[in-house]
C-alpha cells in the first residue's frame, strides 16, 4: 500500500514538473516580446488558442488578411506572401499553435520595454492579449488581440540572430456602432 502512494506521489510530481516547465516563455521569445512594437497594458498570461492557427496558409492570408506595414527590405507594393514564407513552414507553424498545452506566464522582470506593464485582471478593451510567439526557424508568428481587432504580428529573424516584425495582418474586426 505504501508503494502505491509513494508511486502516485512520484508520478503527480514528474507532471507538475513537467507542466511547468511547458508554462514558461523561452529567452528567444521574450526577445520578441521585448520589440518595440507594443505599448501599453498587457495581460499577464498569454493567448493559448489555436483558432487563429487555421489563416495560416498562404491562400488563406492572401484572400482574407489585410496586411499592414511590411517593413522588411521596403517592399511593401510589391509584396507577395509566397515571398517571405512558404506552406510547409505555415504549416508547421499551425502545428505547433494546436499542440500549444495553455496559457504561459509574461514575467515582468523579462520585459526590457519600459512601455508594457504587465496587468492581472483582463476586463478592458484597452488591454493587449499576447499569445506565445511560435517560432520555427528563422520565422515567428504571434496573435495580438486589442480591442475589437484581432492580428497576427509575422517575425523573422535577421542574419545577425536579432528578430524583427515583418508584418502584421487584420484579421478579425468587430465593427461597433454607436
Amino acid at each position: 500500500m505504501r508503494k502505491t502512494y509513494l508511486y502516485f506521489i512520484l508520478l503527480f510530481m514528474s507532471i507538475s514538473s513537467l507542466y511547468g516547465q511547458d508554462h514558461e516563455l523561452s529567452e528567444e521569445q521574450y526577445a520578441i516580446l521585448n520589440l518595440e512594437l507594443f505599448k501599453g497594458d498587457i495581460y499577464e498570461y498569454t493567448n493559448f488558442a489555436y483558432y487563429w492557427g487555421n489563416c495560416l496558409t498562404l491562400e488563406w492570408l492572401s484572400e482574407n488578411g489585410v496586411i499592414l506595414g511590411y517593413q522588411l527590405d521596403d517592399k511593401f507594393e510589391s509584396f507577395k506572401l509566397s515571398e517571405f514564407i512558404d506552406n510547409k513552414t505555415l504549416g508547421t507553424l499551425r502545428t505547433k499553435i494546436s499542440n500549444q498545452q495553455g496559457p504561459k506566464i509574461i514575467r515582468t522582470n523579462k520585459l526590457v520595454n519600459p512601455d508594457f506593464k504587465v496587468v492581472s485582471e483582463y476586463n478592458s478593451n484597452e488591454i493587449r492579449y499576447l499569445s506565445a510567439p511560435i517560432i520555427e526557424g528563422d520565422f515567428a508568428v504571434m496573435f495580438y488581440r486589442y480591442g475589437y481587432e484581432d492580428q497576427i504580428v509575422f517575425f523573422k529573424k535577421s542574419q545577425e540572430g536579432i528578430w524583427e516584425k515583418a508584418f502584421q495582418m487584420v484579421v478579425f474586426v468587430i465593427l461597433v456602432g454607436y
